[in-house]
């Protein structure tokens, strides 16, 4: 999931399948439905439902944090629409969020450098509208990857080979 792809989340179908899962005792994933434009399906309105384990090999425990999430919208009487939405309905955009997520990372940055390095320019190398193609390139960068092995993983190379023409890529 691209990163600005998190907005399109779908509220009323996030909340069944927490509500499916939680019914089963299942916490080992989560599938998170996203309604939108997406690239590949012709311009019009899709709908898909990503996949996302409950509790990542780094320890992240996902499930519960969309646990939290759907209570706190739930409490504050949202069950359905988008599930990141302005005060007027309409979908919120990821850089709605921007300052909020910019300065928690720098607070993250400050306390712990083991995650993220003092030298990280946050608010240049840490975009809410990048890809994860984007982001991972800038880590990568920062760590001495070389541009050829970037190029590779990221799959520039293909792109630009198409020549404009859409690449279709494996899931």
């Amino acid at each position: 999931m691209r990163g600005y792809e998190v907005v399109w989340t779908d509220l009323a179908a996030l909340l069944h399948d927490v509500s499916r899962c939680e019914n089963e005792e299942d916490y080992t994933g989560v599938g998170w439905p996203l309604v939108g434009r997406f690239k590949m399906e012709g311009g019009g309105f899709a709908g898909h439902v990503i996949p996302i384990a409950g509790t990542t090999k780094s320890g992240v425990e996902f499930f519960k944090w969309t646990q939290r999430f759907c209570f706190s919208l739930v409490t504050n009487g949202r069950t359905n629409g988008w599930a990141f939405a302005r005060k007027n309905g309409e979908r919120a955009k990821a850089s709605d969020y921007r300052d909020v997520i910019f300065s928690e990372l720098e607070r993250i940055q400050d306390e712990r450098e083991d995650l993220i390095d003092p030298k990280v320019e946050v608010w240049e190398d840490f975009g809410i509208q990048r890809s994860g193609r984007r982001f991972f390139d800038t880590a990568c960068r920062l760590r001495g990857v070389s541009k050829l092995d970037i190029e590779a993983q990221c799959r520039w190379m293909k792109d630009r080979q198409a020549r404009g023409v859409p690449v279709a890529r494996d899931m």
